[in-house]
């Protein structure tokens, strides 16, 4: 989703900087509204095409049967002391909630509801005075008169004027025209566009400039019309500049009274020869023809050179487990702790590739340690899951990323008295009740029955480095435990991700 923000925000900028280059002063006007209309649909769309470019096929990989640093929702597929495993859970828990996503769509969407309430609260403004002033038709449109003293201005077919003025035929025939054109080319249409475009995509600052650039080219193309009905530049000139005292109308209406008169006055003396003209024509094509190669979303296609196509087969990894407890017969596990799903046959060398080829965008093989640690995208991770449930046990074992459920939960292990009275012994064991240090003292508080697990590890040397005690003694209450294990089973059809270490041949996978 941010790729494509990125896309969209950059090439509407590459757009609207062409248009300002090469169009905003050729007197090609209805061209220029077509190109900045096309421009914000072009940027909308573009990210969404999809083109695929091939690449070379990936070596097979030899993973070692060692896990490395997890990506995130991974989980370690090993024993863990009773202290430590509570708190890792936790710490994934949290991570579940991604509160900085969360932020950023609730002020997405306060900011664009705030902007679709200006442009309803307007709509009901002009339909209120639509309402209850008075209508008279003229020619296509239709002339609201009402009692403000407000510039004229036009929505759709309605051409909102004084109704004192026109009473008194103080409304020129040119400020008519003018508006008449606006109602007649459906230019309210293109402010309608942009206002629920820039409601949407507020997060994009370009958009208000080429909410400004279609209206102002609005206005270049009603006065085009005057001038060409009665071929007085100076006199319609003289006509504008004595409108600049009134009082400006809402933004969504096309307008006859701007702050940019000064660039309307200079546009109507110039020319654009047939030839310039041609000229900013052809130069859009090659600009447009960047803004798809750089915007669109490309996706890579593994072509497998002919002389290597016996090396593109991944071979068997040499089992690491008895081979009494490898049943090839096997098609999905019986309870989501035994293995995660695979099949006898496996799957297409087609879909292996598609995995590995996934694989690669988050591997580095140019420096230590290989594994890009950056979190993969949820499409991505998806299609791996699919892909992975449907490899032979094999496949699955050659992967540099697999997947697998949880490990069970702990049994009840409930220590005897005598090995309770044996852990009081400060200079051989150090003591951890629910996931916190205590006392060996402290045993002296509780029976053998209070716990329902523990968990005795030696310590390393290195570790015995800091402390004086060898073993240390994880203990969990009867309380702790019912938690732990309830926290253990709510996740057991959690999927999670495990890293293994690839080994590297030539500095390739």
């Amino acid at each position: 989703m941010i790729t494509y923000l990125v896309n969209f925000t950059l090439c509407s900028a590459l757009l609207l900087l062409a248009y300002h280059l090469l169009l905003v002063n050729k007197t090609m006007y209805t061209f220029n509204r077509v190109y900045l209309l096309l421009s914000i649909l072009f940027s909308l769309t573009v990210p969404f095409i999809v083109v695929k470019h091939t690449i070379a096929s990936l070596p097979s990989i030899q993973p070692v049967q060692e896990q490395l640093q997890l990506l995130p929702g991974s989980v370690i597929q090993k024993a863990i002391p009773a202290h430590i495993a509570p708190a890792i859970h936790t710490i994934a828990d949290h991570k579940d909630i991604n509160y900085t996503l969360y932020s950023l769509i609730a002020v997405y969407s306060i900011v664009a509801l705030l902007f679709l309430f200006r442009f309803v609260r307007n709509l009901n403004t002009i339909r209120l005075s639509k309402l209850y002033n008075e209508s008279i038709a003229y020619k296509n449109a239709r002339l609201i008169l009402v009692d403000e003293r407000l510039t004229p201005h036009t929505f759709l077919n309605c051409i909102f004027i004084n109704k004192h003025d026109y009473t008194n035929q103080q409304i020129e025939a040119d400020v008519l025209l003018h508006e008449l054109t606006h109602a007649s080319q459906r230019h309210s249409a293109d402010v309608i566009f942009i206002e629920l475009v820039q409601a949407f995509c507020w997060f994009n600052p370009f958009i208000m400039l080429y909410r400004k650039a279609i209206q102002l080219n609005h206005e270049f193309i009603a006065d085009e019309a005057v001038i060409n009905n009665n071929h007085n530049v100076a006199n319609y000139q003289h006509l504008l500049l004595s409108k600049l005292g009134y009082v400006k109308s809402l933004n969504i209406t096309s307008q006859f009274n701007y702050s940019v008169t000064k660039k309307r006055l200079i546009m109507m003396s110039k020319t654009t020869s047939a030839a310039a003209a041609l000229f900013a024509r052809l130069a859009i094509i090659p600009v447009m023809a960047i803004a798809f190669v750089l915007f669109c979303t490309k996706t890579e296609a593994l072509q497998e050179p002919a002389a290597s196509k016996q090396e593109a087969k991944i071979k068997p990894v040499e089992k690491t487990q008895p081979a009494a407890k490898v049943k090839l017969k096997f098609k999905a596990p019986k309870s989501p702790w035994n293995n995660f799903p695979y099949t006898k046959a496996g799957v297409s060398d087609d879909l292996l590739k598609e995995y590995i080829v996934i694989t690669k965008k988050y591997v580095d093989t140019t420096k230590r340690p290989y594994i890009k640690y950056e979190p993969l995208s949820q499409p991505d991770r998806e299609r791996m899951i699919t892909i992975f449930k449907q490899m032979s046990l094999e496949q699955q074992g050659q992967q540099i990323f697999g997947f697998n459920y949880p490990s069970p939960p702990f049994e009840k292990d409930r220590p005897t008295q005598k090995q309770l009275d044996m852990w009081k012994n400060p200079a051989e064991f150090g003591v951890w009740i629910d996931g916190k240090k205590a006392k060996n003292s402290d045993l002296e508080n509780y029976k053998n029955q209070d716990f329902d697990h523990f968990f005795v590890s030696r310590l390393l040397k290195a570790a015995r480095a800091h402390v004086k005690y060898h073993y240390q003694i994880d203990l969990m209450t009867v309380a702790y435990y019912k938690k732990y294990r309830k926290d253990e089973l709510d996740k057991k059809y959690k999927v999670y991700m495990y890293v293994r270490a690839p080994l590297l041949a030539a500095n390739k996978i």
